[in-house]
């Protein structure tokens, strides 16, 4: 009597499914509930966006900017920025990434480190200002006679056709 007791729920689990299957062949629908509760399904997790960097922005005075030849290139001196020129092109540091533009003061556009200059991706962030504490020493003793060489650049803003124009007006009517 024992082990049929034991075997009770399955027995009635068992007639339960055959009596659904005989039942489903003769186009009824049948739901049963045998009384076992669902899991409720997990809460969803809501992350918050992550907060966007603040927009990078160069100073208005370009600073100066020597040549390092252990990197290869200029690097911006007096200056808390980690700043670089090197070819034709502004590199500034900011939020943990390099950020480029084509003339001091012009639009900074994110660089992947895939499409850095090898010059500036050979060597890290901290080997970067170690060697330009050296120049930077090396430069501030005797600004007058530093042997090394210097950039400064000129600031150049982005003149609209429209203003581009009324210029060209002007200078018709006088």
């Amino acid at each position: 009597m024992n082990t049929y007791m034991n075997r009770m729920p399955l027995l009635v689990a068992g007639a339960l499914v055959a009596a659904t299957a005989s039942i489903a062949q003769a186009g009824l629908n049948v739901n049963v509930d045998i009384g076992v509760p669902a899991p409720a399904p997990p809460a969803p997790v809501y992350r918050p966006a992550p907060p966007s960097p603040p927009p990078v922005m160069l100073p208005d005075t370009p600073p100066q900017f020597v040549f390092v030849p252990d990197l290869g290139y200029y690097v911006a001196v007096g200056t808390p920025y980690d700043m670089a020129y090197i070819g034709r092109d502004y590199y500034v540091f900011s939020n943990g990434f390099w950020y480029r533009t084509s003339y001091y003061g012009g639009p900074l556009v994110r660089v992947e480190r895939r499409v850095m200059p090898p010059l500036l991706a050979r060597h890290s962030l901290k080997e970067f200002r170690r060697f330009r504490e050296v120049e930077f020493r090396r430069y501030d003793r005797d600004r007058d006679h530093y042997r090394g060489q210097v950039h400064r650049p000129e600031v150049r803003k982005e003149v609209r056709k429209e203003e581009r124009r009324e210029d060209r007006r002007e200078g018709e009517r006088r």
